[in-house]
């Protein structure tokens, strides 16, 4: 089919549509709801859908379209609102480390801007693919298409700085859209067994599309597959040619906020437009917030992001489940829930996976007079408590929101609360002139007292001191109404600081069991103390840790309320816990463990010998061994003379070398040039010690160990 052309374009887009029955290029596509019951019946089977689902969403969405091999996709126009100006213009860190979403950004390199994670690890990764990349003949179209890297309108090459500068911005605002999901957005190649979405951002719509207008497409519901360069990843387009508004220098809003959107329809979202009653456009056009002035406009993601200026107008995208003026989804029933629909495709991060608690008795403890913190609002419900002491005087408190790249916010409105240890409300906060907060209070009793972090809404027919509050209590927020922004899509990335007043403080007490019997015979292999320190407590804090020292012949400690220890020789051993509360006091308790049995003769051996190639510098390398030795009953034993031998491709005369305190000794070999292949071998000839009789028969290993490249 031959590329439509301007005229046509024009006409069709006043129509809203692409085309009668193709799209560009792609030769057997077709408008969703031009298509016959039989092509739509099956791509409808592919996702899940009914045939009824399928055409009622089609009616009411021209962009979606179905692919030559009966996939259901959307073209995404983001049609221009009535009316636009075409180019419009010392302390613990508690939770999740968000600074560098929440304070000015990092310079990368051409190194580093490829390197970018959001949560390294997560069941499912979402690729920003800026680095040029081949989608496969057969997955968009008959022949490969080919993406260019990603280089902005002005620009000379896509290594320029201005380049890796928008892919850091861009990479920072699509990662707070999906922050409440188990989803690594990152910047980097994942391993081709990564499983989630490749967004391909670049090149021109003309290339291969052959249809204007077009800002990005994407396959619907096909989020999920792996990310092995055959995968069926969306794109997002540079040169969309409409109405010249494609991203530059000093404007790519769009870009973000697209790659976003088609993200979002590969997770099974449509679009959501207007009814009649508004504009009645397909896409939502935004609405404007009045007096908030850290949010003036705001529109859902899988709307355009509209008003008059765009796209440059609404500076605040969220989610959606139809909590704007005229809201209609685009779809069978003219609902959708956004987040619900996502979190079909991605695990969203609340229940066990949620970075702090929601209840009084799972809040996280912090320590000292001040808190650094960092967290994650992962629904309209998710609340993030964290519990500290505080005395008599004032608290303060600072909540900050994701950074804001021009005049595109962070997707979270944070609401600040400070309850006493009932759970009750004892001082809220709620600024319009930012997404952030700030409290401060005099706190008028010292004691317990929680820091709450939560998602709020905005109703502009009250100030900001007569928001309404759904509760006193621990999920009490401020939902918002449609006149303004719901607290629905008020999810996001929040940092904190805060200091208060020290309160007095009563030293904890430490009480300690063994749940085994504490005395028992060496001989027994199977004897193991179990120790709790379960019982401890503090009147007036919180034990914010418990260590344990065994007072074993070698240095033997664990952490945590719980800890497992077994002595190897006969004695009798008098471990230790010291807990520390929140406000660095201390108390100790001592058990006493008897190990029966006769003693044996003091004798040594052999516990274990490694080896390994070194890096000693740019142009050598060594060989490295280590070697531990062991008493008679299989303890570190300190001290002891180890003599070492070194031959084959670098040799030493034996060396003697004494044990540390786990019993163990290192040598390195001779340095050779690193392009040097051979075998390194160390032989232990003998270990002397003036307590303990070296028995080889003993040894748990052989007296030598080789390594060869």
């Amino acid at each position: 089919m031959k590329k439509l052309s301007s005229l046509l374009f024009g006409l069709l887009l006043c129509a809203s549509a692409f085309g009668a029955g193709a799209v560009g290029k792609m030769q057997g596509t077709a408008v969703a709801v031009e298509a016959t019951d039989d092509r739509l019946t099956v791509a409808a089977a592919k996702i899940g859908w009914t045939l009824a689902k399928a055409k009622g969403t089609a009616a009411k969405d021209r962009d979606l379209h179905v692919s030559a091999d009966n996939r259901l996709f959307y073209a995404c126009k983001m049609v221009a609102p009535i009316g636009s100006i075409p180019g419009g213009v010392a302390a613990i860190q508690t939770g999740p480390d968000t600074s560098k979403y929440t304070t000015l950004p990092s310079t990368y390199d051409a190194t580093t801007t490829f390197q970018l994670h959001s949560r390294p690890g997560a069941a499912r990764v979402l690729y920003l693919d800026f680095n040029g990349h081949t989608t496969p003949a057969g997955i968009w179209d008959t022949a490969a298409i080919v993406t260019p890297a990603f280089k902005l309108s002005g620009t000379t090459a896509a290594s320029d700085q201005i380049n890796l500068n928008a892919i850091r911005d861009i990479w920072l605002h699509v990662s707070e859209d999906f922050s409440p999901w188990d989803i690594d957005v990152t910047t980097e190649e994942p391993p081709i067994t990564a499983k989630g979405q490749r967004c391909v951002i670049g090149g021109g719509v003309m290339d291969w599309l052959g249809v204007s207008g077009v800002m990005g497409v994407a396959h619907l519901s096909s989020f999920g597959g792996t990310i092995n360069g055959s995968d069926d990843n969306n794109f997002v387009f540079l040169d969309n040619n409409y109405f010249s508004m494609r991203p530059n220098t000093a404007n790519y809003e769009i870009t973000i906020l697209c790659v976003a959107h088609e993200v979002g329809h590969t997770l099974g979202l449509n679009h959501w437009g207007e009814t009649a009653l508004g504009t009645g456009q397909p896409y939502s056009v935004g609405h404007t917030v009045t007096g908030h002035p850290g949010v003036t406009s705001t529109c859902p993601i899988m709307g355009n992001s509209g008003l008059v200026g765009w796209p440059s107008a609404c500076n605040l995208n969220q989610w959606s489940k139809g909590g704007f003026p005229f809201a209609y989804a685009q779809t069978f029933g003219g609902t959708q829930d956004d987040v619900a629909i996502i979190s079909t495709f991605a695990t969203k991060l609340t229940g066990a996976r949620d970075d702090y608690g929601d209840t009084l008795a799972t809040a996280a403890a912090v320590s000292g007079t001040s808190v650094t913190a960092g967290g994650i609002i992962a629904d309209s419900t998710d609340v993030d408590l964290m519990k500290i002491r505080a005395g008599v005087g004032a608290i303060s408190l600072i909540a900050t929101p994701h950074l804001k790249y021009r005049n595109y916010n962070g997707n979270l409105k944070i609401g600040l609360s400070l309850l006493n240890s009932s759970g009750t409300v004892v001082a809220k906060s709620y600024l319009t002139t930012m997404l952030g907060n700030v409290l401060t209070y005099t706190i008028p009793t010292e004691g317990t007292y929680y820091i709450k972090v939560n998602g709020l809404g905005y109703d502009p027919s009250k100030t900001a001191s007569a928001q309404t509050w759904t509760n006193t209590g621990i999920t009490g927020t401020v939902a918002g109404t449609t006149a303004g922004f719901t607290n629905y899509g008020s999810l996001g990335r929040w940092g904190l600081t805060g200091s208060w007043k020290a309160p007095s403080n009563k030293p904890p007490v430490a009480v300690t069991s063994g749940s085994t019997p504490l005395t028992y015979a060496w001989t027994d292999p199977s004897k193991m103390v179990n120790f709790t320190g379960l019982l401890s407590t503090d009147s007036d804090g919180i034990i914010m840790t418990h260590e344990w020292n065994f007072n074993d012949l070698y240095p033997s400690t664990a952490t945590g309320a719980l800890a497992s220890h077994r002595y190897n020789a006969p004695g009798i051993y008098h471990p230790v816990l010291t807990v520390t509360d929140d406000l660095g006091a201390t108390g100790s308790a001592t058990l006493t463990v008897t190990v029966t049995g006769t003693p044996v003769a003091n004798t040594c051996s052999l516990a274990t010998i490694d080896a390994e190639f070194i890096r000693v510098n740019s142009i050598s390398d060594a060989a490295s061994a280590t070697i531990q030795v062991q008493d008679q009953y299989g303890n570190p034993l300190r001290s002891a003379v180890v003599s070492i031998s070194v031959s084959g491709l670098v040799s030493a005369p034996a060396t003697l070398v004494r044990t540390d305190v786990m019993g163990k000794v290192a040598i390195s070999s001779p340095v050779f040039k690193r392009g040097a292949r051979g075998t390194i071998r160390f032989d232990v000839s003998t270990v002397t010690s003036t307590t303990h009789t070296y028995v080889p028969a003993d040894n748990d290993c052989p007296v030598f160990v080789t390594v060869t490249r």
